[in-house]
C-alpha cells in the first residue's frame, strides 16, 4: 500500500567492485576487473548481478624484432589492444515483482483521487498496481573494442583505428498478446528485447616543425550503426505487415516514405500521367514515385529511402600553429549520412491557420502569371517556384519534405600573440597574451531556416545558434 509521497518506490544498491593489473616489460598489458551489484528493484533470486570486464595490450613496437630492426626504424609507438565487458541496468520500474495496490487511487493525470460516496461520505477507493513479474532482472550490455594505436617519423603520423561492438539483451518489454483484455490489466515488463551497436573509429594526427613553424593536426572520423536484433511483436497478418513492420534484425535510423519523382511541369504532364491524378492536382505539384507499379500513389509506395536525422558519420579536424609569439587554434566539426525533416511551420504556410506564422520562404512558389486568372484554366500561365501553388503541400515523409543533414562548422578559432619576454620585464608583469576568438562563425550545409544539429522531435524550435566574437588579454604578474 502507498500511504505517502513515494513510499513504495524508495529503493536501495549495493555493489562490490575490483580491479587488477599486470605488467611485464611494459610490453605486455593486462586489466581484469569485476562489479557485483544488487538492486532491491528486484526479487531475491534475480537481485544480484556479476559483472565481469577485462583487456589485453601488446606495445610491438618494443619487441626486439621491431625496435632492433634498421628498416621498421621509423616505428615510434605500435600496440595492438583489445576489451571486452558486460554491464549490467537496473532501469526497470520500481518493485515489478510484487503485487500490490496504490491507495488512493488517482483518476487523471492531476492525480484526483478515485473513490464513492457512502452515505454522503467520500471513501477512497485503490487500483491494483497491475500483474506483477516475480522473473524481471538486469538488462545487460556487452560490449567489445579492439583497436591499433601506431605513431611513426616522430610524429609525423600517429593513427589510432578501433572497432567496436555493444550487444545489448534483456531489453524491457511488455509481451504482445499474451492474454485476453477480459483480464482487465495489462501485461509486466519482461526480458524480451535485444540490440546491437557496433561502429569504427579512425583517429590521424600530424605534427611538424618548419622553420620557426610548429603545426599539428588531428582528425578523428566515427561510424556507428544500430540494429534491432529482437523486438517483441504481434503475429502479423500479411507478408507485407511482416515486411513493413518487423524490426527483427533491422537496421534502425532510417525513414520510409515517398520519394519524389519531380513536378508536374504542365497540364500535358497531368493529363498524361501514367499514375492515377487526383482531380485538384495542378502544374507544380508533387509527383512521386509509384514505388510498387500498381498505377496509384498510396502507403503501400512507401519503402526505406533516407537516413533518419540520427548522423551514422561525425568527424571533427583540430589544428595548432605556432609562430614566434603568434598560437592559431582552430576546431572544425560536422557530420554526415543524416536527413532533416521539414515540420509544422517549416512544411506548412499558414500552420495553425495564422497568417501572422507564415514565413517569407513560401513566397518562391509556382502560382498563375496573371494574380486573378483561374488557376484551373489550361490556358493559364504559370509562374515557377520552389513550392508548389498555395494549398498544395508535399507529403510530410517524402524526400520533398527533407534535405541532406549533413555539416561543417567552424565550431571554434582563435588566434593569440603572447608579448616577449624582454617586453613583458620592462612593464613589470611575468607575462601578457592578447586574443580574438570566435564560436560557430562559418557552417557549411543545405539545411536552411534552422541549425541541421537540432533534434527532430523538437520541430526546430531552439533558439538560433549564437555566432559569439569575443577579445581579451590575459595578464600574470
Amino acid at each position: 500500500m502507498n500511504t505517502g509521497d513515494n513510499d513504495l518506490y524508495e529503493h536501495a544498491n549495493m555493489g562490490l567492485a575490483g580491479r587488477f593489473n599486470y605488467s611485464w616489460s611494459d610490453k605486455y598489458l593486462a586489466e581484469f576487473l569485476f562489479r557485483y551489484d544488487g538492486s532491491s528493484k528486484f526479487a531475491s533470486r534475480y537481485r544480484w548481478g556479476f559483472f565481469p570486464g577485462g583487456s589485453l595490450g601488446w606495445r610491438l613496437s618494443e619487441e626486439p624484432f621491431i625496435r632492433d630492426a634498421s628498416a621498421l626504424a621509423f616505428i615510434d609507438q605500435l600496440k595492438v589492444r583489445a576489451s571486452y565487458g558486460l554491464t549490467g541496468d537496473d532501469g526497470a520500474s520500481t518493485y515489478q515483482w510484487i503485487a500490490g495496490y496504490n491507495y488512493p487511487s488517482a483518476t487523471s493525470s492531476r492525480n484526483f483521487t478515485g473513490g464513492y460516496v457512502f452515505d454522503g461520505n467520500f471513501i477512497a477507493s485503490a487500483n491494483s498496481t497491475g500483474i506483477s513479474n516475480p522473473d524481471i532482472t538486469w538488462y545487460t550490455a556487452e560490449t567489445f573494442d579492439v583497436g591499433l594505436d601506431f605513431e611513426g617519423w616522430n610524429g609525423l603520423l600517429g593513427v589510432t583505428v578501433d572497432y567496436f561492438n555493444r550487444r545489448r539483451k534483456g531489453l524491457l518489454a511488455q509481451r504482445s498478446g499474451g492474454i485476453p483484455t477480459v483480464v482487465g490489466a495489462a501485461l509486466p515488463q519482461e526480458n524480451l528485447n535485444s540490440d546491437m551497436t557496433y561502429g569504427y573509429d579512425l583517429e590521424i594526427s600530424h605534427r611538424n616543425k618548419v622553420g620557426n613553424v610548429f603545426y599539428d593536426l588531428t582528425g578523428i572520423v566515427s561510424y556507428t550503426r544500430v540494429k534491432a536484433l529482437y523486438v517483441e511483436r504481434g503475429t502479423y497478418g500479411s507478408s507485407w505487415s511482416n515486411w513493413r513492420n518487423n524490426q527483427n534484425d533491422r537496421f534502425q535510423n532510417i525513414w520510409w516514405g515517398l520519394e519524389g519523382d519531380g513536378r508536374y511541369e504542365s497540364w500535358e504532364d497531368i493529363w498524361q500521367s501514367p499514375v492515377y491524378v487526383g482531380r485538384g492536382t495542378l502544374p507544380g505539384d508533387y509527383r512521386y514515385e509509384d514505388w510498387n507499379g500498381d498505377g496509384e500513389i498510396n502507403d503501400l509506395d512507401s519503402h526505406p529511402f533516407q537516413l533518419s536525422s540520427t548522423p551514422w558519420l561525425n568527424f571533427s579536424l583540430i589544428g595548432n600553429v605556432a609562430f614566434k609569439g603568434f598560437d592559431l587554434y582552430f576546431l572544425f566539426q560536422g557530420s554526415a549520412l543524416s536527413t532533416v525533416q521539414y515540420l509544422e511551420q517549416l512544411y506548412q504556410p499558414l500552420w495553425g491557420s495564422s497568417e501572422a506564422a507564415a514565413m517569407v520562404q513560401f513566397m518562391d512558389r509556382w502560382h498563375p502569371a496573371d494574380p486573378l486568372a483561374d488557376p484551373y484554366d489550361p490556358a493559364t500561365e504559370w509562374v515557377r517556384g520552389h513550392y508548389a501553388y498555395t494549398g498544395s503541400l508535399p507529403d510530410v515523409n517524402s524526400s520533398f519534405n527533407s534535405v541532406s543533414g549533413n555539416y561543417l562548422r567552424l565550431k571554434s578559432v582563435e588566434l593569440g600573440y603572447t608579448l616577449p619576454a624582454k617586453v613583458v620585464q620592462q612593464l613589470g608583469i611575468a607575462s601578457s597574451r592578447v586574443y580574438i576568438n570566435a564560436y560557430n562563425l562559418l557552417t557549411f550545409t543545405k539545411v536552411k531556416y534552422i541549425d541541421p544539429e537540432h533534434p527532430n522531435d523538437t520541430w526546430g524550435y531552439l533558439y538560433p545558434l549564437n555566432k559569439t566574437v569575443s577579445a581579451g588579454i590575459n595578464v600574470t604578474f
